[in-house]
């Protein structure tokens, strides 16, 4: 469980840090805060699409549908939440070479779009690889199993309904004669 906790938290490291990188090279190093939740809403989308059982497994089309749209709603919020706890914690360095700014933009992890979002996808990619647990080969039907059980879901007997009825009204007397 720990090994796919820290693969999730690197899926997701590496997603929201993509888009932190696209939004610091179009401008959108300091995102203002309707442009930072909405970068981290996007960002839990992508991370609900790849982490965890990702959108391209077998049967998990909708497994992963719903994960992007919690995905987006978690990513707000703890957007909101980075930006509330993070934004006065200051970057040792600056950000001028990323971010197309020469003079170089220092800010605040909370506030910049390359450490927010990554943060954000990175708890995010992290609950989900965690909570993947994926299904253990015993519990696995063989090809041989497959064809060895019947595949029809009727019962064997062919009891009509008038049968039932009878049998349920012979039970009373059964269990008196019983006594």
């Amino acid at each position: 469980m720990i090994g796919r906790l820290l693969f999730g938290l690197l899926k997701g490291l590496i997603v929201g840090g993509l888009l932190g990188f696209v939004a610091a090279k179009a401008g959108l190093a300091a995102p203002v805060a309707a442009l930072a939740y909405l970068g981290a809403a996007v960002s839990g989308v992508l991370v609900g699409l790849v982490a965890g059982k990702p959108i391209w497994a077998k049967d998990a089309k909708i497994e992963a549908g719903m994960k992007a749209i919690v995905g987006a709603l978690l990513g707000a919020g703890l957007m909101w939440a980075v930006r509330h706890w993070l934004g006065s914690v200051a970057l040792p360095f600056s950000l001028g070479a990323i971010t197309n700014n020469a003079d170089g933009v220092t800010g605040t992890v909370g506030n910049l779009a390359l450490t927010s979002f990554a943060i954000v996808a990175a708890v995010l990619g992290g609950f989900y690889d965690a909570d993947n647990t994926p299904s253990a080969e015993g519990d696995k039907p063989t090809e041989s199993s497959k064809e060895a059980a019947p595949k029809a879901r009727i019962a064997a007997s062919q009891k009509t309904a008038a049968d039932l009825l009878d049998d349920e009204a012979e039970a009373p007397a059964e269990k008196r004669a019983k006594r």
